[in-house]
C-alpha cells in the first residue's frame, strides 16, 4: 500500500539506514521506501528499513563493501550496494550474492538503473505466463505508482515484452550502458557467431564499468587463449588473480561452448597462468601474488592470510585488505580461530587507515553467529 510521503517513521528509520551503513541514500531508494514499507518490485523483495538497520541480512563472512537490502525471488540470492572506495561519491553499482557459491555479479550501475532493470527482468520471467484478462487490478494500480513516484518509464511496465534473451539483453543495455553483466552475455553472443573484435569491445566496456569484477578479465584472456595470443592472455588472467575470490563466478555464467570447463573462474585463470607461464612479462613473475597463485594453493586460506601479513609488512594496505578478504571468503564457515583472527587483521587495518564504515561493519560482522 502506498504510504504517507512525508511519514516520519520512514524518515527516521532512513537515517537509521545512513548511520549504521555510513552513506547517503539515493534519491530513488528514499523515495521508495517513504511511499512503500515493504516494497516488492520482481525478482527483488525488499527488506524493511528496520530489517537493515538492525543488520538483519548480513552474514559471518560477507564483504564489510557488501550492503544487502533485499532477496531475489525465485533464486538463491540477495541484491544490495556494493561500495568501493573508488565509487563513493557516484552512483553505486548494484550487485547480486548467490547464496550457494558466494560470488557476486553486477546487476545495474546504479540503484535508478537497477529499478529499471527489475522492472524489465521481472516481466520478461512472469508476465508472459498471464492469461490474457486474469491480471490483477490493484498490481497495476501498484505499478502505474512506481513509474510515477520513481521516474520509470510507463513503456517498461505495458510495453510489449522482449520475445527471447537477444531481446532480453537489447533492452537492459538500452536503459542501463553500463550494465556489465548484459555486455558480456552480448560479447559472448558475438563471439560464437565468429565477430571477436565486436566480442572483445563489449569485454572492455563491461571491464571498464566494473574494473572489480574478475570475469571481464577472464572473457578477455579466454579469446586471447584461443587466438593463441599468449602474451595478451597471460595479461588478462593476471588481472584475474588480482580480484577478490568473491567477485568471480563460475564459467557457467556464461555461454562459452560446450567444450568449457566448469569450474571456478579464478580457478581455471590460475590453471591457465601455470600452463602459459612461459608467456608472463618478468614484472608478473616477480610480484610476490605470482608465487601464491601459481606454485602454491590460491585457495588455502592459510596462504592467503600470510600473504596478507607480507602485503601489510611492506605497506600495501590494498593489497593486504584483499588477500585478508580472501581467506575470510575461504575460512568463514570453519570452526577454529583463523576467521576471527582474520578479522581482526582486517579491523586493525581499517583502524589505522581510518576507514570508519568498513571498520563498523566488519566489528558488526564479526559478533554474528557462523
Amino acid at each position: 500500500m502506498a504510504r504517507n510521503p512525508r511519514d516520519k517513521e520512514a524518515l527516521e528509520e532512513l537515517k537509521k539506514v545512513e548511520a549504521f551503513w555510513q552513506i547517503a541514500l539515493p534519491t530513488h531508494f528514499k523515495t521508495l521506501y517513504t511511499h512503500f514499507e515493504h516494497p516488492f518490485l520482481a525478482p527483488c523483495e525488499f527488506s524493511s528499513l528496520a530489517q537493515i538497520a538492525s543488520g538483519e541480512g548480513r552474514e559471518y563472512g560477507m564483504l564489510p563493501q557488501y550492503l544487502p537490502f533485499g532477496k531475489g525471488v525465485g533464486e538463491s540470492g540477495t541484491y544490495g550496494f556494493y561500495l568501493t572506495p573508488t565509487n563513493q561519491l557516484g552512483p553505486i553499482p548494484i550487485t547480486h550474492q548467490d547464496e550457494e557459491t558466494g560470488s557476486f555479479r553486477p546487476v545495474a550501475s546504479s540503484f535508478e538503473a537497477f529499478l529499471r532493470h527489475c522492472v524489465i527482468v521481472g516481466r520478461y520471467e512472469t508476465e508472459d505466463n498471464w492469461l490474457e484478462g486474469e491480471r490483477d487490478t490493484q498490481e497495476e494500480a501498484e505499478r502505474y505508482e512506481y513509474s510515477r513516484l520513481l521516474d520509470i518509464p510507463e513503456a517498461l511496465f505495458f510495453g510489449e515484452l522482449p520475445r527471447n534473451e537477444a531481446e532480453l539483453y537489447e533492452r537492459l543495455i538500452k536503459w542501463d550502458v553500463q550494465d556489465a553483466t548484459t555486455l558480456l552475455h552480448l560479447g559472448c553472443v558475438k563471439r560464437w557467431r565468429g565477430e571477436e573484435e565486436r566480442a572483445l569491445d563489449f569485454f572492455h566496456r563491461a571491464g571498464e564499468a566494473t574494473p572489480w569484477f574478475g570475469d571481464c578479465a577472464y572473457l578477455f584472456g579466454d579469446v586471447y587463449r584461443v587466438q593463441e595470443k599468449f602474451e595478451r592472455a597471460v595479461k588478462a588472467y593476471w588481472s584475474v588473480a588480482q580480484s577478490l575470490l568473491p567477485l568471480c563466478t563460475e564459467t557457467t555464467e556464461w555461454d562459452l561452448g560446450e567444450e568449457h570447463p566448469e569450474a571456478d573462474i579464478y580457478e581455471i585463470a590460475t590453471d591457465a597462468l601455470q600452463q602459459f607461464g612461459t608467456f608472463a612479462p618478468p614484472e608478473i613473475k616477480a610480484d610476490p601474488l605470482w608465487r601464491v597463485v601459481v606454485e602454491q594453493d590460491p585457495y588455502d586460506p592459510e596462504v592467503r592470510e600470510d600473504f596478507g601479513n607480507l602485503r601489510l609488512q611492506q605497506g600495501d594496505v590494498i593489497g593486504a585488505e584483499r588477500e585478508f578478504l580472501n581467506a575470510l571468503s575461504l575460512c568463514a564457515g570453519e570452526s577454529g580461530s583463523q576467521p576471527q583472527r582474520i578479522y581482526d587483521a582486517l579491523i586493525g587495518l581499517y583502524e589505522r587507515s581510518g576507514r570508519t564504515r568498513e571498520l563498523a561493519l566488519a566489528r558488526h560482522d564479526k559478533r554474528l553467529r557462523r
